[in-house]
């Protein structure tokens, strides 16, 4: 996705993602998303590589996961 932040551009050392849908919600360190997804993913990219949920592809009932802390940001 073109004009989003990388991952590389989230502040901090945690990226926090909470979904009120699912009730699931986790705390990533910043350093180990970059060794396994790389400094230039995209922040929307990143978030469904980490929330692999049973909604993935369902365009009318997508989650909502939002990164905790950023303001801005698209959610879905």
């Amino acid at each position: 996705m073109t004009g989003s932040l990388s991952l590389c551009d989230h502040p901090g050392d945690l990226v926090r993602l909470t979904c009120e849908k699912c009730r699931r919600s986790g705390r990533y360190r910043n350093e180990n998303l970059i060794v396994q997804f790389g400094p230039d993913i995209p922040l929307p990219d990143l978030r469904l590589e980490i929330a692999k949920y049973e909604r993935e592809g369902k365009m009318h009932d997508m989650c909502g996961v939002p990164y905790e802390g950023l303001t801005g940001v698209a959610e879905w």
